[in-house]
């Protein structure tokens, strides 16, 4: 049998800490290499562990001419074009008539709520108009997103591709011995994520250390600096955006990782927490599997229960290790190597419906 052709659109920088772009690269190292020809796209220097794999071809994009370049190759005779996005070079294939490009299945990997496209550019809206729609086949991270997405398109999304987690990279340390407990968040420092939340708990449980791990958008790190000034906090920080190894280290040097956004799908950096050892709070909105409230950490309603199960985990040092060592143990099943099975077989199944 043809190898099963898949041109991946995130591009797969090194530097590149997109949740899409690793994704990408964890699962297109696992794909079986009799069975898959993949193509990927980098702008200045690809993951090295893509290199030199026999059923990989890497491709770097010019710094002028992007659109032509992804659309041309777009056009040349792929199986599956996998995680379609909202870029013109997307929208114009969608919008070429049948006849004019190659069967090729268009893939929608969705992997957050479409609510999560919040107040977009009049641009960016008008591409996400123009793509979302006209893809061939959608997958859902987790029953919540697929819902949400079957909801948009007016068709069930029956197809779950979770995200996962190296847990050999990932790891717990042999002890935590903190003297004041360590609160850590991760992601992106914007309203939606709730790093304000996190300002707020500081302030109420001044015995604790917070650490905010992430880049600003919108101007909104400086939003989060000036309430910190004017509450006159000693015991929270923000750090900037770290690699993912700089962000090991300080999960394996933290006691709990809280993240307070209300609208996500599967969020990757919880599964990370889990595996190095932290319960997690989140919130229940999005009925997040990475999460077992009471067992792992908690799923909260409120800000207030927010706070209550945070109060809880700070003041019991044998319940945040009770539930840190269930964290690890429950996220096993998250790995990537089993995970990467699911998309393997997902993908076999759409190649062969494009054949």
């Amino acid at each position: 049998m043809d190898k099963v052709r898949i041109l991946f659109l995130p591009d797969i920088d090194s530097a590149n800490t997109n949740a899409q772009s690793l994704t990408c690269r964890e699962i297109a190292l696992r794909l079986a290499p009799e069975r898959f020809q993949i193509t990927l796209w980098y702008e200045r220097s690809p993951d090295t562990r893509l290199q030199d794999r026999e059923n990989i071809r890497l491709l770097q994009l010019p710094y002028h001419g992007k659109t032509m370049r992804i659309l041309r190759e777009m056009l040349s005779g792929y199986d599956l074009i996998a995680y379609m996005d909202y870029s013109p070079a997307a929208y114009l294939f969608l919008h070429l008539p049948r006849a004019m490009r190659p069967a090729a299945k268009t893939v929608f990997h969705a992997e957050a709520p479409v609510a999560q496209l919040e107040n977009p550019p009049r641009m960016l809206r008008f591409l996400y108009n123009g793509t979302f729609p006209r893809c061939d086949i959608y997958t859902g991270v987790t029953e919540f997103v697929a819902r949400d997405i079957a909801g948009q398109i007016g068709r069930k999304v029956p197809c779950i591709l979770p995200l996962g987690v190296q847990t050999n990279m990932f790891t717990p340390p042999e002890k935590r011995a903190n003297a004041s407990p360590v609160v850590l968040f991760a992601g992106t420092l914007i309203a939606r994520k709730g790093p304000q939340l996190v300002v707020d708990a500081a302030l109420r449980f001044p015995g604790a250390v917070f650490r905010l791990v992430g880049s600003g958008r919108g101007g909104f790190e400086e939003v989060l600096r000036a309430r910190i000034a004017e509450l006159r906090l000693q015991n929270v920080c923000l750090e900037g955006p770290k690699t993912q190894p700089q962000l090991l280290q300080i999960m394996r040097e933290s006691d709990i990782f809280l993240l307070p956004s209300r609208l996500e799908g599967l969020p990757k950096v919880t599964l990370e927490a889990a595996a190095a050892g932290l319960p997690c709070i989140v919130f229940r909105d999005y009925e997040t599997p990475s999460v077992i409230d009471g067992a792992t950490g908690f799923q909260v309603d409120t800000v207030e229960e927010m706070m209550e199960s945070l109060g809880k985990l700070l003041a019991d040092p044998s319940l945040r290790e009770r539930m840190g060592a269930a964290a690890r143990e429950h996220v096993e099943q998250f790995d990537w190597d089993p995970v990467s099975r699911l998309w393997e077989s997902a993908y076999l199944e759409m190649a062969g419906r494009a054949r």
